[in-house]
């Protein structure tokens, strides 16, 4: 089919010589258009479109002829010297006072579940019980073990101190006997030899009593007994730790909040770690909003701001709690935290909220919006509107900014019309067609 349509094509464009060639041979394209109805209705359509084709592209061409240029629209501004001031934006998602995600920290079988999806729960409030079975058995074990040490232990300190008291008792009344003796040997009333078995005796009372004494103290105990205190000791803490791990599978509310994700279900088992309720302590809500180090220096906690939250439709009164003194390593931004006060049940945490503070930069200046300003080669041009309705491009210095707009300090002056739009499509001597100030009536 393509080739038949570039041969009617080149039909429209041969010369008078070409015409003739295909007289001739006219006869034999007939008929083959005869025997061909498809073929024939083809040709025919393509040769009305060509005509047709013709027939537009000369109206257009004639439209175009007639119809004058259409000047490019544009808003103005007037300079005038006046406070130029910054608005700093913050915007958020609302967060509750904390979001706890509740886990036990033993595996074990869920007898009971206690509390479902949107129950108010207070500290300490039982959400599941874990079977007991064993641990109540190791915990019984654990007891009678430390009982039985605890027991040797004073045992063993009581037998330490009757031994000492007799071993005392024994030196004491040994001395007495061995100082008695040395007085009588003196006066020839005793032998040398029953003066020396005196000696004797009180030297091994002595020995003895020396092994209880010298021996080194823990605590005020000797080793021996210190040593079973000890071991008493550890099968206490053994205890100590069965109970709270018994304690700690009866699971509890860490503090006061709405349940608001429960995945605990009374029969199934749950491995230590298991994620099972979610606690959100909603009673107070917190606007967190980061901003730019620019945006940072200028805020300070106690300010009041009012925040818009677009999903309920209202605005919420806060206050700024907190402007971190350290940039946040992930977005390099700071955060701030907006307390929010007197809220409703309509605002929930996770919902976005707006809000605005606006700070005064100068007194007096000439600015524009940051918009109005084209920067070609590290240069800075403004257009401005003459009195002809005609652009000129100027080159201007910048001085302070802001989000919206940045101070001229030269290049332009009061009363000046300065364009605030399409620059990209101006260029000098250009007439333009002045809208006025933007968003102004007309």
């Amino acid at each position: 089919m393509d080739d038949f349509l570039n041969f009617f094509k080149k039909l429209m464009q041969y010369s008078k010589s070409g015409l003739l060639q295909i007289k001739k041979q006219f006869s034999n394209l007939r008929w083959y258009l005869q025997n061909n109805k498809l073929l024939a209705f083809l040709c025919v359509a393509v040769l009305g479109l060509l005509l047709f084709s013709g027939i537009r592209g000369l109206q257009k061409h004639s439209d175009s002829a007639d119809r004058k240029p259409v000047a490019i629209e544009v808003h103005t501004k007037t300079l005038a010297a006046e406070p130029m001031y910054k608005t700093v934006t913050l915007f958020g998602q609302v967060n509750a006072a904390a979001k706890i995600n509740v886990v036990n920290k033993y595996a074990g079988m869920i007898l009971e579940v206690r509390k479902d999806l949107g129950d108010r729960v207070s500290a300490g409030d039982v959400l599941a019980q874990q079977d007991l079975k064993d641990i109540n058995i190791q915990v019984n074990r654990a007891e009678a073990e430390y009982k039985s040490y605890d027991a040797y232990t004073e045992r063993y300190d009581a037998t330490y101190q009757s031994n000492y008291d007799k071993y005392k008792s024994d030196y004491n009344l040994k001395k007495t006997n061995f100082d008695r003796y040395k007085e009588l040997y003196k006066r020839g009333a005793v032998s040398k030899l029953a003066l020396d078995e005196a000696e004797q005796q009180m030297l091994s009372a002595k020995a003895n009593l020396d092994s209880l004494t010298n021996q080194k103290l823990y605590d005020g105990r000797p080793a021996y007994v210190a040593e079973r205190a000890e071991r008493a000791e550890q099968r206490r803490n053994s205890m100590l730790l069965l109970e709270n791990q018994r304690d700690d599978m009866t699971i509890r509310a860490p503090r006061d909040g709405v349940i608001t994700f429960r995945n605990a279900e009374a029969g199934s088992y749950a491995q230590a770690g298991s994620h099972l309720f979610t606690i959100l302590d909603n009673s107070s809500l917190n606007l967190d909003c980061y901003v730019s180090e620019f945006d940072a220096a200028l805020l300070q906690p106690g300010a009041t701001v009012s925040v818009f939250v677009e999903s309920v439709g209202k605005k919420y009164d806060g206050k700024i709690t907190f402007v971190s003194p350290d940039k946040n390593r992930e977005n390099k931004n700071y955060m701030v935290r907006i307390s929010l006060v007197k809220t409703d049940g309509q605002l929930k945490s996770g919902m976005f909220a707006r809000g605005s503070l606006r700070f005064l930069q100068k007194d007096r200046a000439l600015y524009i919006n940051r918009s109005a300003v084209l920067e070609l080669n590290g240069k800075l041009y403004a257009f401005v509107l003459g009195d002809d309705k005609k652009v000129r491009r100027t080159t201007i210095q910048s001085g302070i900014r802001n989000t919206e707009e940045v101070e001229i300090i030269a290049g332009l002056k009061e009363g000046d019309k300065v364009i605030i739009d399409n620059i990209s499509r101006l260029h000098d001597g250009m007439e333009v067609s002045d809208l006025g100030k933007k968003g102004e009536e007309k």
